[in-house]
Formats: structure tokens, sequence, C-alpha cells
């Protein structure tokens, strides 16, 4: 069996959309905005072996988890052609939301979260067991020792975190009505490499928190299908989606798309993508700020309470994972 390499992690199915004329991405990385590639799909968001898996004989599988995801990919191009041309898809609604909550937790923004979870609860481990005699003192000079370590998560542990995560999605999308939006203004919508998005709009743009709301409050999920059509979820039009399916707006109101584009340029992780050059002001507004994990942690009598939250912050690399050190 030929063993695939090249893992997307954002589907070519779902960038082609976004291709201009030529069949290319301009690709804005957070580490140079000022020098995007100019690149196919093909060449653009993957990791060799992303989604390989060990085997019991010492191999890998490398082909499961891309076959089972081309599948849920297969139906997106005619998905799009389908809402492009506001033909009725609510026989397709399943294979939406399929794509859609596929699409956030397959991605480097929400693996490295599962990842750097992980790793504080290694942390936190080491500072109770210390702080419970069950493990030597550490000499005054290394007192934070704990805090200071850079812990390594086995990647395949996000990836079997991946099904709660689709469960706790399917929650989420429950309380949702969808709408498609397209838009009719000069401005075309951006996407990233973390396209799915969702926050509290209740709340002033500064004060809201990557995928962080209030169960009972208003909920907004906005996710960019191509420059000028997009799927916007929104706890208030539920009703009215679970009786006559996805509906269609149009938007003529360039403000609000580059509300939306300022949202997708903060929730991108890596990259920003865009089908045309013009908006990379924007881009460079959030050329430091990605969703990202933090942890604050209070000392108890018996170790460390942690909260873990989602902040707008810089991203940090994390430490690589060497499976020859275990």
């Amino acid at each position: 069996m030929q063993q695939t390499k090249r893992h997307h992690y954002v589907p070519k199915t779902y960038l082609n959309s976004f291709c201009d004329k030529e069949g290319k991405l301009l690709v804005y990385r957070k580490d140079g905005p000022s020098e995007p590639l100019k690149v196919t799909p093909d060449n653009t968001q993957f990791r060799r072996y992303y989604y390989s898996q060990p085997i019991q004989d010492g191999g890998q599988d490398n082909n499961t988890l891309e076959a089972l995801f081309s599948a849920v990919e297969s139906y997106w191009p005619a998905t799009v052609n389908a809402l492009k041309h506001r033909s009725d898809v609510n026989s397709r609604i399943e294979s939406i939301i399929q794509f859609i909550c596929l699409q956030r937790v397959r991605v480097p923004a929400c693996r490295d979260m599962v990842e750097a979870i992980e790793a504080q609860f290694v942390k936190d481990t080491l500072i109770t067991m210390l702080a419970n005699g069950q493990l030597p003192p550490l000499p005054p000079e290394l007192a934070d020792l704990p805090n200071k370590l850079k812990i390594s998560i086995d990647p395949h542990r996000s990836i079997h975190r991946m099904v709660d995560m689709l469960r706790a999605m399917g929650n989420l999308i429950d309380k949702l009505g969808f709408v498609v939006i397209h838009n009719k203004t000069k401005r075309p919508f951006l996407t990233s490499d973390n396209p799915v998005l969702w926050f509290d709009p209740t709340l002033p743009f500064l004060e809201q928190k990557p995928y962080t709301i209030n169960p009972q409050g208003p909920i907004l999920l906005f996710f960019p299908v191509s420059p000028d059509m997009g799927l916007l979820g929104t706890s208030g039009d539920l009703e009215r989606f679970q009786c006559f399916g996805f509906e269609h707006q149009e938007n003529s109101d360039e403000e609000w798309v580059e509300i939306m584009n300022a949202q997708i340029c903060r929730f991108a992780y890596e990259a920003v993508i865009a089908s045309a050059s013009g908006q990379e002001y924007i881009i460079e507004c959030f050329k430091d700020v990605s969703p990202v994990h933090e942890a604050s942690s209070l000392r108890t009598k018996t170790g460390n309470l942690t909260i873990h939250k989602l902040a707008f912050d810089k991203r940090v690399q994390k430490q690589k994972w060497n499976p020859n050190n275990k």
C-alpha cells in the first residue's frame, strides 16, 4: 500500500475555494507576515505523518486517519457548489456539520492545546509529589525547577483526544442555528490554518476569549467557506434552523466583513490565508496573537490547583517529542 506522507490538516478540497485564477493561495505566516507565500493547496497546510499511529509490530499506520478524513472531505466541493447556487442543502446538514467539527479538532491549534494541558498535568503531578514528600526534596537553588521544566507530550495523545473534542463540539453545535452568508462587498473573507471560530458576541472585542462562552448565553460561530461565502452559527437562530434548515442571507456591510476577518486573523494559529492581497494591514495587526493555552496555578497544602483557559496571546513553540527519550 502506498504510504501517505503529507497529512493536510487543512484539506486541499477546502483551500481550493480560496485559490486565485492561477490556482494559488497567499499564505501569510504569523512569524513573517510581510513575506507571503504564493502556493498551491497541495503545498501548504500539511505536516509529514501528522496523523500517523504506532502499530503493534513496531511500525506505524500512515493511512487510516487520512483515509477517514478524506471520506468526510469528499462531499465538500459539491456542498460548496450547492451553497454558492443557493440550492437546498438540508440533506447535507450532517456532512456539513461533520466537516466543520473535524476541521476544528484536527488542526495544530487544537492538538497543541491538548498537549499543553497534558504537559501541565505532568508538571502539577511532580509538584504535588514533591509537596507530599513522595520525592526527595529539591535543593534550595532548584526549588523552582518544576515550573521551569520543558515537558514534551507524545503527539498520539492529542490524536486520541480528538474523539472527546468532537463530542464537546457536538454539544455546542446543538445550541446553534446556521445561515449561509453571501458576501456582496469588495472585501473577501480570509481564512486560516484554524478556520473554525466561536466566542461570546456580547463581550467587547478586546474582552472576548477564544472558544470561551457562557453556556447559557449567546454564541457566535463563524466558518469561512470561500472569499464570498461563510457559515454563521448563532444561538439566536436555533429555532428557525430547526424548522427550515440552512437559509441564505446577503451581506453588503463591508465593516462587518472586516470585523469577521479580524476574528479570523486572531483565531489563526500559524498562518492567515487569502485569495488576494489587499488586507495585509489587518493580518499584521494580529501577527503576535493566536488562541493559546494558559494555566493559572494556585499552591495548596497538598500540591497545586490549576485552572486551564484559552487566551489570545503570542504562540509559544511547543517542546518537540522525542520517542527515544521516554
